[in-house]
């Protein structure tokens, strides 16, 4: 797998169809300041090689929550089938579309409402997506139960520490009340074990080490 950063004027373009909120962010991996861009790109730089350090096998991928599918680049280069899922898939197949992946596929729905099957995916992506729901226990039960029983789910989580909220109110995203992360990554680490998934290795943005870190990226079995 080797990691592949979509181009800057492509993002900027499907940045347009998105939210508000999404836009901030997609601003960020767009900025002209290559210092600020390459900070927030390096946590997927960090996903990726933490992806062939434990070696999934490579039939299927499922990228839970994939936004605008700025991972999906990387993911169709190490695996046969790499599946998109989110409620609003439309930046993602324009993404898709334009890079022509042809081995990735776009599921649109809601994970309370659709189930692919038991034992479906080699490695599942949840990058920073678990800590935006209120009750963790139903979406976990899924990824438990989508996942192969030598699979891995691979998971980046936002700290919410001193230094996260920091970084925040310094890139014009502060805390209000549309916030909607209900979880720091040690309490989503924590619903993870308590659904049966055990930690197997991990990395810290931006130091590697755990000082201060702004993301925990991770890679996790189920028992």
């Amino acid at each position: 797998m080797r990691y592949v950063q979509p181009p800057i004027e492509l993002l900027r373009e499907i940045s347009l169809l998105a939210e508000r909120d999404e836009q901030n962010l997609l601003a960020i991996y767009c900025s002209d300041q290559k210092l600020l861009r390459g900070f927030f790109w390096f946590r997927l730089q960090l996903m990726t090689w933490l992806i062939r350090r434990v070696r999934p096998n490579t039939n299927a991928c499922l990228d839970f929550g994939c936004g605008s599918g700025i991972f999906a680049a990387s993911l169709a280069t190490g695996f046969e089938t790499v599946m998109l899922f989110d409620r609003n898939t439309q930046k993602a197949s324009q993404m898709i579309a334009r890079l022509g992946l042809s081995n990735v596929k776009l599921v649109t729905a809601d994970v309370a409402e659709f189930d692919f099957g038991t034992d479906q995916f080699d490695a599942i992506i949840a990058a920073d997506v678990l800590e935006h729901f209120v009750d963790l226990e139903p979406p976990l039960a899924r990824l438990k139960r989508w996942l192969k029983p030598d699979g891995f789910l691979f998971t980046s989580l936002p700290t919410e520490n001193a230094w996260y909220r920091g970084v925040q109110t310094v890139f014009n995203r502060p805390r209000g009340d549309d916030y909607d992360h209900y979880h720091t990554a040690a309490e989503v680490e924590a619903a993870l074990r308590r659904s049966g998934f055990r930690k197997v290795a991990g990395l810290y943005h931006p130091l590697l080490v755990p000082i201060l870190p702004l993301f925990r990226i991770s890679a996790w079995l189920k028992l």
